[in-house]
């Protein structure tokens, strides 16, 4: 009987080593960054000095930067606007 029993705890030891923990699932990838995070170097802001006008056409699309001097406060976003042919993802001041 002392066996049986030996036998029986060892193949629920194994069953509960087999199961482990939590698995994280494939798909779960990390989350996408923020602007705030991912961009913060891209868009820092007029008030902080930045001068060049940048713009973004679509959420994934490549940003266009204008050099300082070429367009002044206040046009970036109209500027935007008439590039892309519409309102742009983003358009923001940077270095």
């Amino acid at each position: 009987m002392h066996l049986k029993s030996v036998i029986v705890s060892l193949a629920f030891g194994s069953l509960l080593a087999a199961c482990g923990g939590v698995e994280a699932e494939d798909g779960m990838a990390e989350p996408t960054p923020s602007l705030a995070t991912s961009e913060q170097g891209l868009c820092e802001g007029y008030d902080a000095g930045a001068r060049r006008c940048s713009v973004r056409c679509t959420a994934n699309g490549p940003w266009y930067l204008y050099e300082p001097g070429i367009l002044y406060y206040g046009e970036c976003q109209a500027h935007g606007t008439s590039y892309c042919g519409h309102t742009p993802s983003a358009t923001c001041w940077s270095f």
